[in-house]
């Protein structure tokens, strides 16, 4: 990958390994579960790097609304998400789950955010969905920004105002709504993954990716400590439940100057071989690990160590679907 900050694609997996822990695994620990519970807002901090990512690779390219750089970005997109998630959707309805057509078509499409949430067949397809659409409107996005001159003050604060009113919007707006959803909704503050509210929790998250990446360049004394003391904070927000509200603000500084900062102890970290494989096979990971998780394999009796063995299980056929699906095939040549 050109120009990689190596530091980021490490975070990516940090993120996706949160994520996994979250879903496997429940700690009678209460310092450790609320580290671990909490792992539902990651999602939001791949939503945030992806959009601030995007901007800083195409804010040259869409000033201006040309249809070749646009084309472009859509089959890059393409490349980089479909192939590993088609194979994953045609997998899980022949061999793990029953599927109608309709359901197959609204998946295989990455609709599932209008329709009713029991038409997932992986609770994880609604991230990609929500975050498919906003590839799909981000040229124009971004272009209005750039066009308008919409300051990134205005974009975060229009970002931390829609995250606050989230949870007291309506749940159940998607088509089908006239049916019971047999998912149910979850009590946890900000956890919203289903319909209009999930895609619209995706759209704040991308506002704030846009508008830190378009801020100023940061140049201050001690910016090493700068970057300390976000990560204190955020872990601090972990433990606080309305605190979850700033994770996406506090996540998008520390992409900020993991971006543009010199090095510190957090990127060393980021940066290392285990840390940046795991940021490698992100995608394939957060798509698979569900898959495992929803086969309830015993290997051994006791709970922990059978899910760190189903985690492992999961990362070991992640590398394998990063190394034979989303290195080598690609359905647009660009």
């Amino acid at each position: 990958m050109k120009n990689e900050i190596k530091s980021l694609t490490g975070l990516r997996g940090v993120v996706a390994l949160w994520v996994a822990f979250f879903h496997f695994s429940f700690f009678r620990n209460e310092f450790i579960q609320d580290i671990v519970g909490k792992g539902y807002v990651a999602v939001d901090i791949f939503f945030v790097l992806s959009a601030f990512l995007l901007t800083v690779s195409y804010a040259g390219k869409f000033k201006e609304l040309n249809y070749k750089p646009i084309e472009v970005f859509y089959k890059k997109r393409i490349n980089r998400i479909y192939p590993v998630y088609i194979i994953s959707v045609i997998f899980i309805v022949l061999f793990l789950e029953k599927s109608t057509i309709v359901g197959f078509f609204i998946n295989a499409t990455l609709l599932q955010c209008f329709f009713n949430p029991d038409y997932l067949l992986n609770v994880v397809y609604w991230s990609l969905s929500t975050e498919w659409v906003c590839y799909l409107v981000f040229p124009f996005m971004l272009w209005l920004v750039l066009h308008y001159k919409i300051r990134s003050e205005v974009l975060i604060i229009a970002s931390v105002v829609l995250r606050f009113v989230l949870p007291y919007l309506p749940g159940h707006l998607y088509i089908g709504s006239e049916h019971p959803m047999e998912v149910g909704e979850s009590p946890r503050y900000l956890d919203l993954p289903y319909g209009l509210v999930s895609l619209l929790r995706t759209v704040s998250s991308y506002f704030l990716g846009i508008g830190v990446a378009l801020l100023p360049q940061f140049k201050m004394k001690k910016e090493n400590l700068i970057i300390y003391i976000i990560l204190i904070l955020f872990v601090s927000m972990l433990f606080v439940e309305k605190g979850l509200l700033f994770i996406p603000l506090l996540s998008a500084f520390m992409i900020k100057y993991l971006y543009e900062g010199k090095q510190n102890y957090v990127k060393t970290f980021l940066e290392t071989k285990a840390v940046y494989f795991l940021g490698n096979i992100s995608y394939s990971l957060y798509i698979i690990h569900y898959m495992v998780k929803k086969q309830d394999f015993a290997i051994v009796n006791n709970y922990h160590l059978n899910n760190l063995l189903l985690i492992s299980l999961s990362i070991l056929l992640s590398y394998f679907s990063y190394m034979l699906i989303e290195r080598k095939l690609k359905i647009f040549k660009v």
